[in-house]
């Protein structure tokens, strides 16, 4: 059956074949050229098939079919970019707003820590931020002027002292030494 020359054209399930195998190809294509993604394109055309097949009864002849069928894969097309577009948008709105949340969790997991260094003894104080800055216990004795056993002595009485203060937030602090 030529379906480009029927003028009264009643769309059946062989007629349907025929349109189908006459404009799937070249709609993919033209899909294409929105999408730059020819598995998408060919989703957006099948669908588009499926919208034309539950409408069938309102065609009586093929440029009607036509127009409908590259109007409609245009207008699919474009509606696929706009929505993708906002979910881009949306997704980018969503991890600047988890980075935002945790450069907060952060901040409040430093400002707690430094808070808790900040209570302890002057000299225990020290011994714990020379250990933080990667200075080893005989290190800190020549640099404090006291006995490596006396660090020693000092960062178990720091770290006991840190675990009392923070131990409601103790798993903050953990993760903030295991990224300093």
């Amino acid at each position: 059956m030529d379906v480009e020359n029927d003028s009264s054209l009643r769309i059946d399930e062989q007629v349907f074949k025929n349109l189908f195998d006459k404009f799937y190809q070249a709609l993919c294509v033209f899909a294409s050229t929105y999408l730059k993604d020819d598995a998408l394109s060919a989703d957006i055309v099948q669908e588009g098939f499926v919208k034309f097949w539950n409408k069938r009864e309102g065609f009586d002849n093929y440029f009607k079919v036509k127009s409908f069928l590259y109007t409609m894969v245009r207008n699919d097309c474009l509606n696929y970019i706009r929505d993708n577009k906002l979910r881009r948008e949306d997704l980018s709105v969503v991890e600047s707003l988890e980075f935002y949340t945790e450069t907060l969790v952060e901040e409040e997991a430093y400002r707690m820590f430094y808070n808790a260094v900040e209570s302890l003894p002057h000299q225990t104080r020290q011994v714990i931020l020379l250990s933080m800055d990667g200075l080893k216990n005989s290190e800190i004795a020549g640099q404090l002027g006291i006995a490596e056993s006396s660090v020693h002595t000092l960062k178990k009485i720091a770290y006991k002292k840190l675990r009392k203060i923070l131990r409601e937030y103790y798993y903050l602090v953990f993760i903030f030494l295991l990224n300093k």
